[in-house]
């Protein structure tokens, strides 16, 4: 019996710390999979910064596309699953690496994502598309077949087309997000952040094709090798839908996004008075991400306005006092720098100027400065880590050690109660 009371405890007493691991392990592997985050966006703290209600998303931004200022900021820099806003970088590189003519010929490589039920066009083995067709498709009905045969085709494989993916989120300047297919399907190691996704479509709206590609409405492919009929395809965006209850005028198109994974995804934009702005919103219970979203674009077009400083469009509050903003230069060529304005480490416009300038301001800075909210988020995540995952881990471990006590009580009253057997009978 004692050897048995031995063993328990020994198995017992090495159970907290393996159920700690496992518990780290699988907050590791689960990218925006917690139950609770900080629904107070960063811009709502900065002082003199105009207020916005409380969003049903996870993350938001809403980035200015002409000079990549930051107007509203929601965990921007939490990486989560993108779910299908990945295609958008799908279209940017396809349209970037490919002819609009060329054939795509599914194979075993896009069925199988037809096969496996996710959302897709129906396409079949052998069927032929071209380019420019492939990208409506797959933009339009966030095929994954499509998405996935247009990697292949463009990439050698969608291994290929993942690591030209990597290099160009690279290129744009991503610096929380990691791509392993085309489409977006959900897997541990393909994630992003709102930040990077805003900054992936502001150098997508700079291709006039991918501007006409994503405010279509309706699509219509013409019979295939495969198959006869004609088949239409809306847009899943009800932000350009005239019909739809979400229709937001100003929109100029976007792409959606849904896993059970990552919930629901949207990026968006939308203009204003020669204005464009992008919103981005990840991890959305439902569809609030539409009006969400709307109320974020009347939010920037409506509380801010831009001006230059030192050559450089910035975006500030009406009647914000400009001598409170910092400056931070990167060098991009001879004599010329990547100049950012900053106010309370919020970015609020950059431009490539001349090196030397003359300016008044003081606060001026030179380097790259760590953006707050990273700083932040970082605090927030290992907090969130110590709340959701250490604190369970906790009370396990000192379930199983009141557990030992009990079991040594009871090994202790057992010894008790022989020694009080073998006197008696002495």
């Amino acid at each position: 019996m004692r050897v048995f009371i031995k063993r328990i405890m020994r198995i017992i007493a090495g159970m907290p710390a393996f159920a700690v691991m496992l518990i780290l392990l699988s907050a590791a592997a689960c990218p925006g999979a917690e139950t609770s985050y900080d629904a107070t966006p960063l811009t709502n703290l900065i002082p003199g910064w105009p207020q916005m209600r409380q969003i049903n998303e996870a993350s938001a931004v809403v980035m200015d596309a002409d000079n990549g200022g930051i107007l509203y900021s929601l965990n921007r820099d939490t990486v989560r699953y993108p779910a299908s806003i990945t295609k958008i970088l799908t279209a940017l590189i396809t349209i970037e690496n490919a002819s609009l003519d060329e054939v795509v010929t599914m194979d075993e490589t896009g069925i199988a994502l037809t096969a496996a039920g996710s959302t897709n066009a129906g396409t079949v083995n052998g069927e032929e598309f071209t380019v420019e067709q492939c990208l409506y498709i797959m933009m339009l009905k966030s095929a994954n077949d499509i998405a996935t045969q247009l990697g292949k085709h463009v990439g050698g494989s969608v291994s290929g087309f993942a690591d030209m993916m990597n290099a160009r989120a690279e290129e744009i300047g991503c610096t929380g997000s990691h791509f392993v297919n085309p489409s977006g399907m959900p897997d541990s190691d393909h994630y992003s952040t709102a930040m990077d996704m805003a900054l992936i479509m502001r150098e997508c709206l700079r291709n006039d094709l991918f501007r006409k590609i994503i405010s279509t409405r309706s699509y219509t492919v013409p019979p295939t090798n495969m198959n006869p009929e004609e088949r239409v395809y809306d847009n899943h965006c009800s932000l350009i839908q005239p019909g739809s209850e979400y229709y937001y005028s100003e929109c100029i198109g976007g792409k959606t996004g849904f896993t059970q994974a990552a919930w629901r995804t949207l990026v968006t934009a939308a203009e204003r008075d020669g204005r464009t702005l992008i919103c981005v919103t990840m991890r959305g219970p439902d569809k609030t991400d539409y009006t969400d979203t709307r109320d974020l674009f009347e939010y920037g077009f409506g509380n801010f306005s831009v001006s230059k400083l030192d050559g450089v469009p910035v975006n500030l509050p009406d009647g914000f006092d400009v001598s409170l903003l910092e400056a931070e230069t990167r060098d991009v060529s001879e004599g010329k720098v990547l100049r950012t304005w900053k106010y309370k480490k919020m970015p609020v416009g950059s431009a490539v100027t001349d090196a030397v300038i003359e300016s008044a301001d003081a606060g001026e800075t030179v380097g790259n400065a760590a953006p707050a909210e990273e700083l932040s988020n970082k605090v927030k995540s290992y907090g969130g880590i110590i709340v959701r995952h250490l604190l369970p881990a906790l009370l396990v471990f000192f379930f199983f050690m009141i557990l030992i006590v009990l079991v040594m009580m009871i090994s202790a009253g057992s010894r008790s109660r022989k020694r009080r057997k073998r006197r008696r009978r002495k």
